[in-house]
């Protein structure tokens, strides 16, 4: 049952996002509002065309995710302490990192009021009973039933949703009135914090990024994740300048988390097939697919809502102590976009131009001066995102502690990037 649940739970919010769009397009192109007119800068689109595709992502998820949610059934648990004490103060199905007197860390779970398990680095889960003196006995294997047909939300799950979409109704407004730079900074940093607030989630540790030991930000983690999450979500809004990329990037991203985190056999895990199946209705618009006239663009609401998305999930799981996988290696999940923002904001910086400033830099509008066709760029860029993720994934299997191989490496491979860039000539 369980396997056919990930294929249809795809198919509701694909279809969800393709209905949703259809109307919204519609309603924009009768009401005249949320168009983007074509320029002879910047944008070659020939016709006025409506940035509703954010919206239309959005209502797919959302009608998606109230479906499963009356279909699997759900429950909600509080989380204010990681500390454990003893079994009676452990909240049952939620895991605790606990380090052995040999130095391995192992995961535990209440299981029921007399008994926990403890998942082993082997992948090996073992199961013990507390005897009213206290006296722990591991039993025989059993199999483990993980109540599979209930979905779990926490703090982060209702955060998460509650603080996109008021991302987007920020970003809607400047899609409509264009904010300024500071403004749109200020209220991405707010929502941010937000969600740090009411979830507790941010990043704590870089793990063994330089080679010295883990690197535990403690406090500072909380301004350094507003930096990063902001950043990521300005750097999937720059790479929104070509049909497809910016939704593929992260349809590319949210795929390769499910990878990882293997969400096929995980019912609370299902939840992130919503946004991939929603992706996919909405790039049927967005790459004409469906035809020309019928385009839709993602807008700044769209954009910086997936970004966001993207951002908080990649450092959800990578600061997860259970099924997790290095902080480094969300780097390689969304490597294009961070290395293009990167580069135009240090050839900015370098040129004095305001960095948040709209422009010509980005990899895919050097591309398109140098003569390759937009569907050659998409190829191009989407093919290099696919191998960054798959060196990401080799480098966090061969390497689960020593992350600086891989960040490294990521450092190389941006140079290379950068330097690569600067050979590519307009092509007059």
């Amino acid at each position: 049952m369980t396997k056919i649940i990930p294929v249809a739970l795809f198919f509701l919010s694909f279809f969800a996002s393709l209905v949703s769009n259809a109307i919204l397009r519609t309603y924009s192109k009768r009401k005249q509002i949320l168009l983007d007119r074509p320029d002879k800068y910047r944008k070659f689109h020939k016709n006025p065309t409506p940035l509703t595709g954010g919206l239309g992502i959005s209502i797919g998820i959302i009608f998606s995710a109230i479906f499963l949610l009356f279909f699997m059934g759900s429950t909600y648990k509080l989380e204010f302490s990681n500390q454990v004490k003893d079994l009676n103060n452990m909240n049952q199905g939620q895991p605790y990192e606990l380090k052995l007197d040999n130095g391995v860390k192992v995961i535990i779970k209440k299981y029921d009021n007399d008994s926990f398990t403890m998942l082993l680095p082997s992948g090996e889960t073992l199961l013990y009973t507390v005897s009213p003196n206290s006296e722990i006995t591991q039993l025989p294997s059993i199999k483990i039933n993980d109540q599979n047909n209930v979905i779990q939300l926490n703090n982060f799950g209702i955060g998460l949703i509650f603080f996109t979409l008021i991302v987007q109704l920020v970003m809607l407004f400047d899609d409509l009135k264009n904010l300024s730079a500071f403004k749109r900074l200020t209220l991405q940093s707010l929502c941010v914090l937000g969600l740090i607030i009411v979830s507790d989630v941010y990043i704590k540790s870089l793990g063994n990024l330089l080679g010295f030991g883990e690197i535990n930000l403690g406090y500072f983690g909380i301004p350094f994740t507003v930096f990063c999450v902001v950043g990521i979500m300005n750097a999937f809004n720059m790479i929104d300048g070509l049909n497809g990329l910016c939704a593929s990037i992260c349809l590319i991203c949210f795929s390769a988390i499910i990878f990882m985190m293997n969400a096929n056999n995980i019912p609370s895990l299902f939840p992130l097939i919503l946004p991939v199946g929603a992706i996919c209705g909405f790039l049927m618009y967005n790459m004409g697919l469906l035809g020309e006239q019928r385009t839709v663009f993602l807008g700044d609401n769209g954009s910086n809502a997936l970004g966001f998305m993207c951002a908080w999930i990649l450092i959800y799981f990578s600061s997860n102590i259970e099924n997790s996988f290095a902080p480094v290696t969300a780097l390689w999940f969304v490597a294009i976009p961070f290395f293009d923002a990167v580069r135009v904001m240090i050839y900015r910086l370098l040129e004095g131009i305001k960095v948040f400033n709209a422009g010509r830099e980005h990899i895919h509008h050097k591309l398109f001066d140098a003569g390759f066709s937009n569907t050659h760029i998409y190829l191009i860029l989407m093919s290099i995102s696919i191998i960054f993720v798959v060196i990401g994934i080799i480098f966090n299997n061969s390497f689960p502690i020593n992350h600086y191989y891989s960040f490294y490496t990521f450092l190389i491979f941006w140079a290379c990037y950068y330097l690569s860039t600067k050979l590519i000539k307009k092509n007059v």
